[in-house]
């Protein structure tokens, strides 16, 4: 019963912690989702001039609310990278905002980053995938007359 009660106990703290993380992460797509990879495959960019393959963007993702501290932002640009792996993505382009920039007491920091699609590599029928999303994409924006 003791065990039980443990492992219980473990488990809510476990799922718990799933919930803080996934809250504080927001997906904007841009593009359709591809085949998984592994993380380690995800390439990491701070500068556009450091992309020199072409590339379509997959989608947006935000991670919110981290402390400005090394050891915190290390552990969002990895959360990130499994994120951009899980899509499909190439790599990633990275930037960040930092609340201190606007006065903020309690200093806050979102990661942004952008999962990277290389064009050069893609099949036709991913490219044909690149191309609907796009277009489908354009049909559904409102435009206002």
């Amino acid at each position: 019963m003791k065990k039980l009660m443990i492992c219980m106990s473990l488990c809510a703290a476990l799922a718990a912690c799933a919930g803080i993380n996934q809250a504080n992460m927001d997906w904007i797509p841009i593009g359709p989702e591809f085949p998984a990879k592994a993380s380690s495959e995800i390439e990491i960019f701070t500068d556009r001039s450091q992309i020199t393959r072409p590339y379509g963007n997959l989608g947006l993702l935000r991670i919110k609310n981290l402390d400005p501290d090394r050891d915190s932002l290390k552990r969002g640009v990895q959360r990130g990278r499994r994120f951009v792996a899980s899509k499909g993505g190439d790599a990633m382009f990275l930037g960040q905002y930092n609340s201190a920039e606007d006065g903020a007491a309690n200093p806050k920091v979102t990661l942004i980053i952008y999962a990277l699609k290389y064009g050069d590599n893609l099949t036709e029928e991913d490219r044909k995938a690149m191309d609907n999303f796009e277009v489908e994409a354009a049909l559904n924006q409102t435009v206002d007359f």
